[in-house]
């Protein structure tokens, strides 16, 4: 035995790297302890179990497959649950885990080890490699839920290079039960990278078989069998964030594939939508057109919302003096979004096409699944009547795709910031909103004179998150009746309705100019989300208001948007409405004629003002779940006609784009 001891230290003595390995991992995994231990004992030992054995596996030498193999039997057992557990626990305590998920993301994880293991033929690639995998989703995922309230969804991982443009404000520090997990995950790592085990060709070709007639049917019984293991799973559509509690972040990513694919609707046909648009021609009853065709100024700005909706809110000064005293020649209201602290692409596409994302899978970002080819927009039909048309936005061209999709929209150009004229001006790390609206301005001044202008404008000056670097003049009081200082931490709230103090001095001076110019110009400004803010705040804001937890989430989706001219309009009242009915309100207050969609829209509208995926409004104010009208006649209409737009390259342009006559 002294004998076999001497030659394992000599057998370590003549590989270094494997002592390096083995302190390198020693040193990372003590400092992540230190951060992990949150005074429990029991942690404590758990993790100086885990990486004093990390360290010892990394200097062993290759385990025999007399050790190997049950020591694969016992990973395969425990490794996956336990994966499957330290992804969920940082962020909930799987109280309320559905019957089935567990065994099926176990199967998942058991899968993505297959699949390592297709590639490579080695065990210890497999489960190491397979674990890594796992930790790089955890964080991805932690991250996700901790400035978005959210999970991975598959329509994330088209918008990675959006989300790389920004990820440099955020603040990246993890919670103890985070790095908790991170250090069972190192563990992982090393303990199936020492798993390898040796195999012969026909035992690697077996493995190899067996892999891919797993890996293919756990596929098939997840994504094409009505009931995975008999079990009716179920997604929470007006509460997106929930399926992580209910389903886990792995089961909740693949149902939401699943649901995502786009059926078309019954009944579905040309003829049938030529009826429909017959008959939004005959009973659609407004003003005709004034001949008058004001430029267009339509501008989405980052993150601006009014927080009173939510509940009282006492501050030492005003955050939106200018706008909350704009009168005349002027329409206000509260818009209603699917989105709630990210995900701008997609307010901005209900903006521009009239398209409801309540009737999309909550999982698909349009910009990034449906827009691959030329369809219908504001700015398609605005050009029909004669309009030069531009877009614009303060960050690069890529983001959300927005220049290809901004081509599919049909718009003349798109200016974005390596194009900018005028000096750049920063608010943190972002271009000002009085910056872009200088932008506004010149790109005003320089235009075609000789046809009406249509600008549509997205800001990022207030972009999550919220962590300081403003001048905070206007402090926080109470929120919701409860003073400040016993709500909690509002740091984050501070800095947010300061940064709408300076957006509503911006908006003044952009108001200010267009007051002066002499020919007819509309201004819309609207929001296109509210940021997210610590649970602290929401329950201060809700307090005492009796709203239940389904209402509260719809108020956490409303943003103002205001309409305004400068010059003298009789504009009807539109009050409450969600985002995919802006763009024929729009036409309306300019005075120009609709096409037969949005005809379709504003008297949809007076059925169903508000049409989100997180709940819908009727005309009686009634809040109810769009499943529940699915099926209502208007609603199969407007499924119609909205997959001809995004699904049918050779769409119905006569009925999205042309009014037949132009404006008189």
């Amino acid at each position: 035995m002294l004998q076999r001891l001497k030659k394992e230290i000599y057998d370590i003595r003549n590989h270094p790297i494997r002592i390096v390995l083995s302190v390198s991992t020693l040193v990372l995994m003590s400092v992540l302890t230190a951060f992990a231990w949150d005074g429990a004992i029991k942690r404590l030992m758990i993790c100086v179990m885990l990486t004093a054995l990390s360290s010892i596996l990394l200097l062993m030498p290759r385990l025999s497959n007399r050790i190997s193999i049950p020591l694969l039997a016992v990973y395969l057992f425990w490794v996956p649950m336990k994966i499957f557990q330290r992804m969920e626990l940082p962020m909930h305590d799987m109280s309320r885990i559905m019957d089935g998920v567990t065994e099926l993301t176990v199967a998942f994880i058991i899968c993505v080890f297959l699949l390592v293991f297709l590639f490579t033929q080695s065990s210890a690639a497999a489960l190491g490699a397979g674990s890594g995998f796992f930790l790089i989703l955890f964080l991805f995922e932690y991250y996700i839920w901790k400035f978005r309230g959210n999970f991975l969804m598959p329509s994330d991982l088209r918008a990675a290079g959006t989300a790389i443009s920004v990820m440099r404000n955020y603040h990246y520090a993890l919670s103890s039960e985070a790095v908790y997990t991170v250090v069972y995950f190192l563990f992982f790592i090393v303990l199936g990278s020492r798993i390898r085990i040796r195999m012969r060709k026909p035992v690697h070709v077996g493995v190899s078989v067996l892999a891919v007639m797993l890996i293919g049917g756990w596929y098939y019984l997840v994504m094409d069998t009505p009931k995975p293991l008999g079990k009716e799973f179920v997604l929470n559509y007006w509460d997106i964030a929930d399926n992580r509690y209910i389903n886990g972040v792995c089961m909740s990513y693949f149902l939401l594939l699943k649901d995502s694919k786009a059926d078309k609707p019954d009944n579905y046909s040309e003829e049938a939508l030529h009826e429909i648009a017959k008959t939004a021609e005959a009973s659609y009853e407004s003003a005709q057109g004034t001949g008058q065709k004001p430029d267009i100024i339509m501008i989405m700005n980052e993150a601006w919302s009014d927080l009173r909706v939510l509940g009282e809110l006492d501050t030492t000064g005003e955050y939106m003096p200018f706008v909350d005293n704009l009168t005349g020649n002027t329409l206000k209201g509260n818009l209603y979004v699917g989105i709630l602290g990210g995900l701008t692409a997609n307010t901005e596409f209900e903006a521009l096409t009239g398209n409801s994302l309540a009737l999309l899978s909550p999982s698909v970002i349009p910009y990034q699944n449906q827009v691959q080819h030329d369809m219908p927009s504001l700015a398609r039909v605005l050009e029909n009547q004669g309009y030069e048309t531009m877009s614009m936005h303060p960050s690069g061209e890529n983001a959300w795709s927005r220049n290809s999709v901004y081509a599919y929209f049909g718009f003349d150009e798109f200016i974005h910031q390596g194009i900018w004229v005028v000096p750049y001006e920063y608010i943190r790390t972002f271009i000002s909103d009085a910056c872009n609206y200088k932008e506004i301005i010149h790109r005003y001044e320089n235009r075609n004179q000789d046809a009406p202008f249509f600008l549509f404008d997205v800001t990022i000056q207030n972009h999550s998150d919220y962590y300081g670097q403003v001048p905070l003049d206007i402090d926080v009081l109470n929120v919701g009746g409860i003073p400040a200082e016993e709500a909690g931490y509002l740091y984050d709230l501070q800095t947010y309705l300061n940064l709408m103090k300076i957006s509503d001095d911006a908006i003044k001076e952009l108001l200010t100019y267009f007051q002066q110019v002499d020919t007819p110009v509309i201004v819309c400004i609207f929001g296109d989300h509210q940021p997210l803010l610590g649970d602290n705040f929401y329950e201060a804001a809700f307090t005492g208001k009796g709203l239940s937890e389904r209402e509260q989430n719809l108020q956490k989706h409303v943003v103002p948007y205001v309409v305004w001219a400068n010059y003298d309009v009789d504009w009807k009242e539109y009050g409450n409405m969600s985002a995919n009915y802006l763009p024929a309100a729009l036409m309306e207050c300019a005075g120009l004629q609709l096409p037969p969609f949005y005809k379709y829209l504003m008297e949809l509208h007076q059925e169903y003002p508000v049409l989100t995926k997180i709940g819908c409004l009727d005309r009686a104010g009634e809040l109810v779940d769009i499943m529940d009208i699915w099926d209502n006649v208007p609603i199969c209409q407007y499924r119609m006609l909205q997959y001809n737009q995004l699904y049918v390259e050779d769409y119905q342009r006569e009925i999205f784009e042309e009014t037949g006559t132009s404006a008189q």
